[in-house]
């Protein structure tokens, strides 16, 4: 009930709705959604009640709300599940993979333990970003898992930038606009006695944050689509042009196993090449110029010391501006 509750809320947004009209819409009793919205309050949604009705104090996404505009034959259709909160989609899919589909969609309105890459913490206030983990199962042996991260990022990159905002992608993982992370991906293989059994695909966006909802460490390298808009940002569509997209890609890529057509995508929106950038390899810094990126997804630099060429591995760097701070 909570999420038909919310979907009905979310259509009138930013306008109450009676709760007499809500109890015909849903079939319900007034007490039965004065107790639903009770049970959202408890969890940190926020809900205003005035003499005209509910209201949502900022859009929420919901399943009845995404399936209105889903336009995909695997990802989303397989299985389309949402939490209000949980520790994490990514521990939810490891403790239940068996009983997972390939191409199924886990959401949540917020994560308790959620991570982002190199294990740092992804701030998720409820009700205002989005996490989101892709299930995939099905896969050959000649796809890389590496690639798949910049696949995401490409995809990303293309539905976020229908909003008509500049989405620059940050090698390889995050999503930036006007400089600030609004977006990040992390990429997760789960093996079961050295098996490759699944690869989870974990999405953080932020939707509706004001600037004080961000924690004081990266005030200055966090925004939300609802500050760069300037207005409450609505998600169903985003989420499932995202879904179409990447679907789009990942057979593309299953079947072709050119990594081009996302690549490319992800060279022409970078916010590094042909920047100047710091690399941060455990307690090493070294300053180079970035180049390109490979086919095989590493960066290409060169050191602007001694002049050498050399290839990146996502997961061994970090980049930063020459002064140290985020790009």
């Amino acid at each position: 009930m909570h999420s038909h509750l919310i979907f009905q809320l979310n259509k009138q947004f930013p306008n109450p709705v009676p709760t007499e009209t809500l109890s015909q819409q849903l079939n319900c009793s007034a007490a039965e959604i004065t107790e639903a919205v009770e049970e959202l309050r408890a969890l940190g949604l926020v809900i205003h009640s005035y003499n005209s009705g509910l209201q949502l104090a900022s859009p929420l996404y919901s399943l009845p709300g995404i399936k209105t505009y889903l336009d995909t034959k695997i990802f989303g259709t397989q299985g389309l599940y949402l939490f209000e909160t949980i520790d994490s989609t990514h521990t939810y899919v490891s403790n239940n993979l068996s009983t997972i589909d390939h191409g199924s969609v886990l959401l949540a309105y917020s994560q308790t333990a959620g991570r982002g890459r190199r294990g740092r913490k992804w701030s998720s206030p409820i009700g205002k970003s989005l996490s989101l983990s892709i299930v995939l199962k099905e896969f050959s042996a000649q796809m890389k898992p590496t690639l798949l991260t910049q696949l995401t990022a490409a995809a990303l990159q293309q539905a976020l930038s229908e909003t008509g905002l500049p989405v620059a992608i940050k090698w390889p993982n995050d999503l930036l606009i006007n400089r600030r992370k609004v977006a990040g991906v992390l990429t997760e293989a789960m093996f079961e006695r050295q098996v490759l059994q699944a690869i989870t695909i974990g999405i953080g966006i932020n939707l509706n944050q004001s600037q004080t909802d961000f924690p004081t460490e990266i005030h200055t390298k966090a925004t939300s689509l609802a500050l760069e808009t300037e207005s409450p940002f609505f998600a169903d569509k985003l989420i499932a042009q995202f879904l179409k997209i990447f679907e789009h890609f990942y057979q593309d890529y299953q079947q072709s196993l050119d990594p081009e057509p996302f690549l490319s995508i992800c060279r022409q929106e970078s916010a590094v090449i042909g920047e100047s950038v710091t690399v941060v390899q455990g307690d090493k810094r070294r300053d180079v110029e970035v180049l390109g990126i490979e086919a095989t997804g590493e960066l290409l630099v060169r050191d602007l010391s001694s002049q050498e060429q050399m290839t990146l591995i996502s997961s061994e760097v970090s980049l930063r501006n020459p002064d140290g701070s985020y790009i």
